[in-house]
Formats: C-alpha cells, structure tokens, sequence
C-alpha cells in the first residue's frame, strides 16, 4: 500500500532551506521561511517529493496529514515527518481523507505510542503495518474526487467567512481612529465591585473571561471551603470586567444577563457605566477593539507575569465621543458584527458538515 521514502539531507550551515508544516485536522501541509542550514535544529532532515502521503509524527492524532503536491518539491521535513510513496493501485487522496475521518483517527491512535493525548507518538513500523480496507482504485478515485469537491467548497465559504470577519475588524478599527474627541475611561467608567465574603458551606457560580475580546465564560459552581480566596465579588448585568492579568490581550467584557448573579474572583476588577457618558454597546465594542489592549500592555520584562491594574485601565485614554454618536458607532458595529456572528455559526455548521461526509465517504454512504 505504502512504503517509507525518506532521503536525507546533508545540511550545509550556508545553504538556505524551506521547511513544511502540517496544519492539524486536515488542514493541509504549509511552509515555513527559509532559513539557513546553520539555524535549523539537530534534528535530521529529510526531501520532500510530490504525492507522497506525508505523517507528522507527533500530531497526526488530531489530522495533522496530507499529500504532498509539486509546491513541496525541494522542500525539507524534520524527522518528525514521515513522508510515504503509494505502493499498487492506491490513491494517496482517499487514504489521506481516511485518516482524517473518526475510523482514520481511531485507527491512528491504535498505531501510536504514550498514554497522554498529546503525547501519543505515530510508530512508524505500526503505522505501516496497519489495515486499512481499501476499494479498487476506481472507487477511491471517484470517493476522493467527490470529496475534494466537496471540501474545495467548504474551504472557500471559510475562507470568505474569514475574510468578512477581517473586515468587520479593519472597519471597527477605523472607525474608533477617526474619532476626534478622546479621554481617559475614568471619564465613563467607575470601580464597582460588590464583595461577598466566602461562606464554606455555601456555593458560588464562578465566571471567567476569554482573552481575545471573546467575552465570559461560566466555570463550575465551587463549594466556599475549596477556594484559598476568602471573599468573591457578584456581578450584574451591563457591568464591565477585566481580567488584572490578562487585560493585554483582550480579557475584558461586559456582563450579559446570563452571568448575572455569578461571581468573580479578586482578580477580575469590576466596573460600572457612568450614567449619561457612556452608552453599554459602545463600551463593549471598545473593549473588543485591539489598539486598546495595546494600551494595556505592561512593560518591561516578564510581561506575562505583570498585571493591569484598575488605575491604569481608568487612566487610558481611549475614544469617546458624545453619547449620541457612540449609540450610532455601536449601532453601525453591532450591525456587522450580527453579520460575522451569523458566519462563525455557518463554519460551525461546515466543520460539522466536514465530519458527516468523511464519514459517510468510509462507511459506504457517498
């Protein structure tokens, strides 16, 4: 079916290289910048030739491989990479899209070595005697084809829907930039924390945030006598939250009513709006814009164990309009970003559109 085909490379420390990448979940081999063979690793290194069904060692559990086409040609792989020639009547497509269906990976996962998921390691002499039923070779062509088709479609709505959502940002971006009239967000925001003391034999629904402006999570209701902390502050609805460590990349929001009545840890500073300087929508796209994490960055080193604290949200300075053209910017951004929300759900649905058809494609159903 497939045999190991695997040159190595005598690495010359002056000479440039190139080396692939393979993108987990089936997303396909990508290339790194070149480099000189002096700052590659000690690993060793291997050609990369066309159509050959190419095997990350390390993540092919979740996807991680792909055929190799004419644009890896002289390229490079680390000894990570196993790289395998069809051997008979064989296409490397549907044995490729195989691996990527739940049986493929079940069945690499059975060839792998180590307990832990992501410590699981392909064993190349396992990989290569494993079973794999395959059709004639007409039937793997026509099963292949249909799914490339199928896939191509699928990779260019999500291309799109990426496409859009970049959009959507550079508008909010530009957006907040042409505004003229600013001023430090003490000016619509105060510190509003409302603290409870920890009563062991009570229970507390905990809230945490996403970084990213990706807004609130709800973590597990905790008993009172398995947290170190001794008291919790409850949140409201339309109130802000910022997390002191994580500020920098986007760990803010505004509290929905779903995460009313939730609580959050010392470490979430909470805010309120001023009434009549700021509108809600407007703060929350605010919060979700990058530049503003930017302000928040700490400086100096060991940044990722540096925090924001209240102050210095409060004192940067951020655009702030009159409350009238903040609810008709946040009306403008609310609007586009409904729009982007409605794509990310469709390549929801296309990922698990993905999923039914390689499965249906090796359980005879296509």
């Amino acid at each position: 079916m497939i045999q190991l085909d695997r040159i190595a490379v005598q690495v010359d420390p002056d000479v440039e290289y190139r080396q692939i990448g393979i993108r987990s979940f089936g997303n396909g081999i990508f290339h790194r910048d070149p480099c000189l063979g002096r700052d590659l690793s000690k690993l060793k290194y291997f050609e990369i030739h066309p159509d050959r069904l190419v095997v990350s060692n390390i993540m092919a559990w979740e996807g991680a491989i792909a055929v190799s086409g004419e644009n890896e040609k002289g390229l490079v792989g680390s000894a990570r990479f196993l790289s395998y020639q069809p051997i008979g009547e064989v296409d490397l497509r549907y044995l490729n899209y195989f691996f990527q269906s739940e049986a493929g990976k079940v069945l690499v996962k059975s060839v792998s070595t180590g307990t832990v998921t992501r410590n699981q390691t392909v064993s190349p002499k396992n990989f290569e005697n494993a079973t794999v039923l395959l059709p004639d070779v007409a039937e793997q062509r026509r099963v292949a084809n249909k799914l490339d088709a199928a896939m191509d479609q699928i990779a260019q709505t999500a291309h799109l829907k990426e496409k859009s959502n970049s959009l959507t940002l550079q508008h909010a971006d530009a957006l907040f930039r042409s505004i003229e009239q600013t001023a430090p967000l003490v000016e619509a925001l105060f510190m509003d924390s409302e603290f409870a003391d920890v009563q062991s034999d009570s229970t507390y629904p905990i809230t945490g945030i996403y970084s990213f402006g990706r807004g609130l999570i709800k973590r597990p209701v905790i008993q009172g006598s398995d947290t170190a902390y001794t008291r919790f502050a409850r949140i409201r609805a339309g109130q802000i939250v910022m997390s002191k460590l994580n500020a920098w990349e986007g760990a803010l929001a505004v509290v929905g009513d779903d995460f009313a009545d939730t609580y959050v840890s010392p470490e979430y500073p909470v805010f309120s709006l001023i009434e009549g300087a700021a509108d809600g929508a407007y703060i929350e796209h605010l919060l979700a814009w990058p530049e503003l994490w930017a302000k928040l960055t700490p400086r100096g080193s060991m940044v990722r164990r540096k925090r924001t604290t209240p102050a210095t949200l409060l004192a940067t300075e951020v655009p702030l309009p009159s409350l009238s053209d903040q609810r008709r910017i946040a009306k403008q951004l609310t609007l586009a970003r409904k729009a982007v929300d409605g794509g990310a759900a469709q390549v929801e649905e296309l990922a698990v559109l993905r999923r039914a058809l390689l499965d249906a494609a090796f359980s005879g159903q296509l």
